[in-house]
């Protein structure tokens, strides 16, 4: 008996229940998860690390942190004068 590739998907389908091809995407998912888990943190670090030595990036940072200590210093300042105040030099 010879079968062509539409007559043993066919095969397979009907020999397959809704349960078996459930089991079949969970276990699919679950190896997809586990090698994504595998292999995200060795190419996250990768990227960072290619990203934190870029001098556009340090400067960056060094932009935002002025801008966080300005804000925090005019908000002590106004709102919380005390807390200035019990800063000893």
């Amino acid at each position: 008996m010879i079968l062509n590739k539409t007559q043993i998907i066919a095969l397979i389908n009907e020999e397959l229940t809704k349960t078996d091809k459930s089991e079949i995407k969970s276990m699919i998912n679950k190896a997809i998860k586990d090698q994504i888990k595998k292999d995200l943190p060795n190419a996250l670090k990768d990227e960072l690390e290619k990203a934190i030595k870029s001098k556009e990036l340090k400067a960056d940072i060094g932009d935002i942190t002025k801008k966080v200590i300005k804000k925090l210093y005019k908000d002590l300042s106004f709102h919380h004068p005390y807390i200035i105040d019990r800063i000893k030099v």
